[in-house]
């Protein structure tokens, strides 16, 4: 088994067609198929099966999957580490953060890294819980500050950072706002969410579930929080957000009992990725902000 066999199974996965996967790879389709079976024969399997718009993994094929991301994750932080050790100036440091973090915590952790004249690099992606994780496992990120996953994704490291709330929102004047609202009201209302591997959308079905009326009346689903927030503020639309998102908005939290989640929010990072200059000095300035923000 050679990693460009891998890499040529990760690129088949990802596009579905062994004439897309070659084309993405830059080589001939013949020259893909033939790497992808001398990998079958290596391993005593098959790893796909065909169908008539191309080819998906079989059992055997979705267990590789995942190790060969790792894999290839392994491979890119080994590169980036060596050549920020190589580096006498500065070091990288590629960070995700879940909106609310990007808008409270990363903001202050760049001040003060700019006032104590710290060299770090900064490469920051703002995004939902599930894309940030799935960056983390294959090396794209160093560091993700996200809600925490309620099953510990494979291969990552999850640590718990401080703890705020997600509430029902609505624009101020929405029918519901200012009067006693029961689950009722919320199954009869409309929603805009992000979209259904995110936690907030998660934590809203289980919800409407545990309270026996089925699940939210979802019009629209994105995973752009700015859009998400106008269209709350503008139309009668709900949504399900965390309240440091509501600041400097006209929102309002709609109160109905047992609705308010107490979010974990955590610093997710691979297992076994290597500890480098600057991202422990980050580290350093994220436990100082988080403490002076949440006294955690």
């Amino acid at each position: 088994m050679e990693l460009r066999q891998l890499e040529h199974f990760l690129t088949v996965t990802q596009h579905g067609s062994l004439h897309a996967a070659a084309a993405a790879a830059g080589i001939s389709q013949p020259a893909l198929t033939k790497s992808i079976r001398r990998l079958e024969s290596a391993l005593g399997v098959r790893l796909f099966d065909r169908h008539p718009r191309g080819v998906r993994p079989t059992l055997f094929g979705e267990a590789l999957i995942l190790h060969a991301r790792s894999l290839q994750a392994e491979l890119r932080l080994a590169d980036e580490t060596l050549r920020e050790l190589r580096s006498t100036k500065s070091g990288l440091v590629r960070l995700g953060a879940g909106p609310s973090m990007s808008a409270t915590l990363l903001p202050r952790m760049a001040a003060r890294l700019m006032e104590q004249g710290l060299a770090i690099r900064l490469h920051v992606r703002s995004g939902l819980n599930d894309s940030l994780l799935v960056a983390l496992q294959t090396g794209e990120l160093d560091f993700a500050i996200t809600s925490m996953p309620t099953i510990p994704v494979p291969g990552l490291v999850h640590q718990r950072l401080y703890t705020d709330r997600v509430v029902v929102a609505a624009r101020r004047g929405h029918p519901l706002a200012n009067t006693r609202t029961a689950m009722a009201d919320l199954a009869a209302a409309r929603w805009i969410m992000p979209n259904r591997n995110v936690l907030t959308h998660v934590r809203l079905a289980e919800l409407f579930n545990e309270n026996g009326i089925g699940g939210p009346d979802i019009w629209f689903e994105t995973d752009s929080i700015p859009f998400l927030l106008e269209v709350v503020g503008q139309t009668d639309l709900l949504s399900y957000v965390p309240v440091p998102l509501m600041a400097g908005r006209d929102l309002v939290g709609i109160e109905v009992e047992g609705t308010v989640w107490r979010r974990t929010v955590g610093l997710s990072y691979w297992r076994r990725r290597t500890v480098t200059p600057a991202s422990r000095v980050l580290l350093s300035v994220l436990q100082e902000v988080v403490g002076e923000l949440h006294g955690g």
